[in-house]
């Protein structure tokens, strides 16, 4: 589909802040769809789609701290990235397509970000938020940064500014 419908919104509010694995077949992960995404559950380089505050669709990917361009703090080298293209909205993916690239690919349009070039973005309303950086395509800006911690094991998005979640 070109324009994919619109998501819901990004939630305000108390809900679970757990990221859950999406359910997506003939990944690593693919017999975890709908649980919490454990810590443990990733090695470096490793990478899944995941759901965050129950609707927002999300990469995260365990990076290798000593290939990032940007000095960035990240809790054990996790990072999240919402993983709504920033052109028309298709849900990008790591790994599927192009498995021998470290980079978000989006297939609708062939949209290339790179989750190891943390670049500083501004949105439609000049907002400045952080992202994974343009490499290719018509992509307008980085795909926002989900911040993250670890608690108890489990893979926790951090709420701040959800309205920069709701771009489609």
């Amino acid at each position: 589909m070109l324009v994919p419908p619109k998501p819901l919104k990004a939630a305000a509010g108390d809900l679970d802040n757990t990221l859950k694995y999406a359910r997506s077949e003939g990944t690593w992960y693919s017999e975890k769809g709908g649980e919490e995404v454990n810590a443990s559950d990733f090695e470096t380089g490793a990478g899944a789609a995941v759901i965050w505050r129950g609707s927002i669709p999300a990469i995260l990917i365990k990076l290798d701290q000593d290939r990032l361009e940007t000095a960035v703090d990240l809790d054990q080298g996790f990072a999240a990235f919402c993983s709504r293209c920033t052109h028309l909205c298709c849900v990008a993916n790591w790994h599927l397509d192009r498995p021998e690239m470290d980079m978000i690919f989006c297939r609708c349009h062939d949209g290339v970000v790179d989750p190891y070039s943390i670049v500083e973005s501004e949105t439609e309303e000049g907002e400045l938020y952080f992202g994974a950086a343009v490499v290719s395509g018509p992509v307008p800006r980085s795909f926002p940064m989900i911040p993250v911690e670890i608690v108890a094991g489990k893979v926790m998005g951090i709420p701040s500014n959800l309205e920069l979640y709701d771009y489609c």
